[in-house]
């Protein structure tokens, strides 16, 4: 299943071709496309999954084939698309939800539908798919490109080292995606186990387990099948260097074939935090950590001191979101907050035969894109390096326009979720650790004489604090444990050999990790509330973000009519139609 809007598209500079790595090989060319175009769908997904032709929709153009896989057979899975928190986005219809993914796999298994079934998921808070969900004895195996807070990022993008030529202005890849692919083109699959490859793979996804542009690998499921060499399921034709060598495959890092190919030592897990607010700075009337504002008014000293106590609750938002309470700035003036590549880190210049000379910033093999952000790289790139001064023109004021309607949409939901606060005070449990530093900070104030305008004075922010929280902050308590394993505890044993399960007694040394939301009809029905307020969101990649704060008004028990109120009084409409950027590819195989 591909969607297949890339080698016809007039844009592509090699038409009928595909390319996922520098100086890499058609990968389009006699490739068997079953399903194209709006027949890419969650519900055809979930009937080929399934095995089950008569469930396939009834305008269903394409093959019509299914998995008929049998109780003696292996499963292999690779989804590549956008992702948010419970869902899988897909280039027509609805969202693919975690409880449909797992379902299905469930009644395969119950029906004898598979032996094993092995699953690579990419896309941003994947894990969420699989966290809590994905029980170990029904022979599925799931690896995730993110855990369930963070994104996914992009590779091989314009201005990145090594980077796509010159006349492509687009990412050429996911980091995960290449991880595994790149690793299968050159290692031998007949010898690799799968536990070997995702060590491998995780190690170069978190950028050498730095976590600074990359991002948490995750397992799910039964690690029992982790034991078996990765060619059961990706192919046993490749045996290492016969495949590096055979002349098909210009991989940047063949040379060190043998080192891209022996696992690592894992270090210990390390704590992630949850992806901050995009492009928040400090207003002028933020309360900062430790002491309020850094001019006084005059006759303020009581205030000063609430400020001070406030500023420590605002402390606890920022080391737990990795940002501060703030409010987004003009265009003109915005920075981010995350890394990215900017199309200014590389230029084109004209040379005496009037080509384009390509330069690039020097910078090392793993400088890596945001996913969400990756999607602008075409608009960046012709910013700076289209043909004439109109289309650099043109392709600057659409992504002013793009980052713009995200900014609009980012706001709209926070605004929202201070509404939702004002009206219902038991939403506020929802961001307790806040809410109790808050309960701290004013009985200490109330201690000292601190009078009650001026306990008042200072609630917007606490209450703007608590909004950011809920739009951004951690579902329930996944916060600090980014590498838990959910279903089958943490990892122990040889990478190698993949002992890791062999046993089944692994030590559970954390509680078992919850599902994103108790109710899967309800998220859905948020998802409804907030397509009617601000326009389909499963049509939009970066709308879908906000799954997070819809999930944990779910949990809080909070009416879809309420949310779709607030929505809608919060201008997220508005900021819903401006022209959007440009869309991203899809391959789901």
């Amino acid at each position: 299943m591909m969607y297949d809007d890339i080698a016809h598209d007039p844009e592509n500079p090699y038409p009928g071709q595909m390319f996922n790595a520098p100086g890499g090989p058609d990968v389009y060319g006699g490739v068997r496309v079953d399903y194209r175009g709006s027949d890419v769908s969650a519900a055809v997904f979930l009937a080929v999954l399934e095995g089950n032709a008569s469930a396939l929709p009834a305008a269903t153009r394409g093959s019509g084939r299914v998995l008929a896989s049998g109780p003696y057979d292996r499963v292999f899975v690779f989804y590549s698309d956008h992702g948010a928190p419970g869902v899988l986005g897909m280039p027509s219809g609805s969202f693919l939800y975690a409880d449909e993914l797992v379902g299905a796999l469930q009644r395969k298994w119950r029906h004898r539908g598979y032996k094993e079934a092995v699953l690579y998921i990419e896309a941003c808070e994947s894990g969420s798919m699989f966290e809590g969900l994905l029980p170990p004895d029904i022979g599925a195996y799931a690896t995730t490109a993110s855990n369930a807070m963070e994104s996914s990022w992009g590779t091989y993008c314009p201005g990145m080292s090594p980077g796509p030529p010159p006349l492509f202005s687009t990412c050429l890849g996911d980091l995960y995606s290449v991880a595994w692919m790149e690793n299968a083109d050159v290692c031998d699959l007949t010898q690799e186990t799968l536990m070997a490859q995702y060590s491998i793979i995780r190690n170069r996804t978190s950028n050498n387990y730095t976590y600074a542009m990359g991002s948490h690998v995750m397992q799910y499921g039964s690690l029992a099948i982790t034991r078996e060499v990765a060619g059961d399921y990706q192919g046993m034709r490749n045996r290492g260097e016969e495949g590096a060598q055979g002349g098909e495959i210009s991989d940047p890092w063949s040379s060190a074939a043998a080192a891209q190919c022996r696992p690592n030592p894992s270090p210990a897990p390390t704590p992630g935090a949850p992806p901050p607010a995009p492009g928040l700075v400090p207003t002028q009337s933020t309360a900062v950590p430790g002491g309020g504002r850094g001019e006084q008014e005059p006759g303020s000293g009581n205030r000063a001191g609430w400020l001070g106590a406030a500023g420590a609750v605002l402390h606890w938002l920022h080391s737990s979101l990795g940002g501060v309470i703030a409010m987004p700035l003009s265009r003109a003036s915005r920075s981010s907050s995350r890394p990215s590549v900017s199309a200014s880190r590389h230029s084109s210049d004209v040379g005496s035969s009037g080509q384009h000379e390509h330069r690039r910033e020097r910078q090392g093999p793993h400088v890596h894109e945001p996913q969400r952000e990756a999607d602008l790289a075409p608009l960046k790139h012709a910013a700076a390096h289209a043909a004439t001064t109109e289309r650099r023109a043109a392709a600057a004021e659409a992504l002013a326009r793009e980052q713009a309607r995200r900014q609009g949409l980012d706001q709209s939901a926070v605004a929202a979720a201070t509404s939702l606060l004002q009206r219902l005070p038991a939403l506020a449990q929802e961001v307790a650790p806040l809410v109790q530093a808050a309960s701290t900070a004013r009985r200490a104030l109330a201690d000292s004489g601190v009078s009650a305008a001026a306990e008042a004075a200072a609630e917007p922010a606490l209450l703007a604090a608590m909004a950011q929280d809920l739009v951004y902050g951690p579902v329930r308590g996944r916060r600090g444990r980014p590498e838990a394993l959910a279903s089958s505890g943490p990892m122990t044993g040889d990478v190698e050999t993949g002992e890791a399960a062999a046993g089944g007694q692994q030590q559970q040394l954390e509680p078992a990790a919850q599902p994103l939301v108790d109710d899967w009809d309800c998220l859905r029905a948020m998802v409804a509330a907030w397509s009617d307020s601000c326009g389909p969101m499963a049509a939009d990649q970066y709308a879908m973000r906000h799954t997070r704060l819809l999930a944990r008004l779910c949990n809080a028990h909070v009416a879809p009519a309420l949310v779709a109120e607030a929505l809608s009084i919060s201008g997220c409409g508005i900021a819903s139609s401006s022209p959007g950027g440009p869309g991203a590819g899809t391959g789901v195989e």
